[in-house]
């Protein structure tokens, strides 16, 4: 990644990347889920990846990052969800591309992220300025973390804190899937903002289409499972996935799959362009979203009770698309979000919501 600073990457490096991750997570991922079910998340698996400039794609070089673009860390994060690694790439990735490009320090290690203080509850003022206080709920992967960046807005000034999570009371939590959604209380004094930073509503942005991106890799993954199990398993002296009806239901799943990469897909390559993609990337939650309920319900029911059982991977995969559903927005809350822009952009609007701004006249 270095060797590529901050240019586009072409096909076949990206495919090289592809590649890359893929072995990296196959070798690690049986030692890294055992590691994961003792402590919640994987130092080893997470040590292995920085160690190859993987947790900081897309950061740029001068920020210490592994540089890149934007669909250079999709590439990244899909290959995490469809390996459902049990490491915070997409937050590390996500803080360190807010706080560079506010010209901001990124700090090494894991980090974790709060896109939104003020939403959170834990912005009060003090004084000119603002200090964090209380509690801040359900921080992802924040037991493993070496830094948790808060960032927030209010009347058009936006601060932000970087807080050491050793200097909080961690209380442990878990989403369905078992990952690290931890609450941290405050120091009783609070925690000091400063002032400057990412706008929240960019950083909340990213970390949507982030979760989009891993929801595609797990997505994919369940299609795939699914797919094989169809082929491998016999009924009545055939395989399951002969008879008609099994098949309309693999049909669907993997026509939604598609669905939700060919958005997901769009919105990176526009936030990639011009930076103004909230449309899109609304969309690839809310298609990720609605192909998460095919996926669980398709991929469970060809598996039959096998798909249930701890032995088999299945449920790492559906468990996490469930989680990941709610977190970020939901599709209901980015569905209403998206409605209200339609209606606020009138019938000489929808176009152009559709299409995107048209593109300034030559000279």
């Amino acid at each position: 990644m270095s060797e590529r600073a901050s240019q586009p990457s072409a096909p076949v490096e990206r495919e090289l990347l592809r590649s890359t991750v893929s072995a990296i997570l196959d070798e690690h991922g049986p030692r890294a889920r055992d590691e994961a079910a003792r402590h919640g998340w994987s130092a080893g698996l997470w040590q292995v990846l920085a160690e190859s400039g993987l947790t900081l794609v897309s950061v740029p070089e001068s920020a210490g990052g592994s540089g890149g673009d934007l669909a250079d860390l999709a590439v990244v994060l899909q290959a995490c969800g469809y390996h459902a690694a049990p490491v915070p790439v997409a937050e590390t990735a996500l803080t360190g591309w807010a706080l560079a490009s506010a010209g901001l320090p990124v700090p090494h290690g894991p980090l974790a992220v709060v896109p939104d203080g003020a939403a959170a509850g834990a912005l009060v003022a003090d004084g000119p300025g603002h200090r964090l206080a209380g509690r801040l709920g359900a921080v992802p992967w924040a037991r493993g973390a070496h830094r948790v960046a808060v960032f927030a807005g209010r009347a058009g000034r936006t601060t932000h804190a970087v807080l050491d999570p050793r200097a909080c009371t961690l209380e442990p939590g878990a989403n369905l899937a078992g990952e690290p959604r931890d609450d941290l209380v405050l120091p009783a004094r609070g925690v000091g903002c400063t002032p400057g930073g990412p706008e929240p509503a960019a950083v909340t942005l990213r970390g949507v289409l982030g979760r989009s991106l891993l929801m595609i890799g797990a997505l994919r993954r369940v299609l795939d499972l699914t797919v094989r199990y169809a082929g491998e398993r016999q009924q009545f002296g055939r395989a399951i996935g002969r008879f008609q009806a099994v098949q309309q239901q693999i049909a669907a799943l993997a026509g939604t799959v598609e669905q939700a990469q060919a958005i997901a897909d769009l919105a990176v390559d526009t936030l990639d362009r011009d930076g103004s993609a909230d449309e899109a990337v609304l969309a690839a939650k809310i298609c990720a979203g609605h192909a998460a309920a095919v996926a669980v319900a398709v991929g469970h029911q060809v598996h039959g009770a096998i798909g249930f059982t701890a032995e088999h991977e299945l449920h790492r995969h559906t468990r996490r698309l469930m989680a990941w559903r709610d977190e970020d927005g939901s599709e209901c809350v980015w569905s209403a979000e998206l409605g209200a822009r339609v209606v606020a952009a009138g019938p000489g609007g929808l176009w152009d919501l559709l299409t995107g701004p048209a593109a300034a006249p030559a000279s």
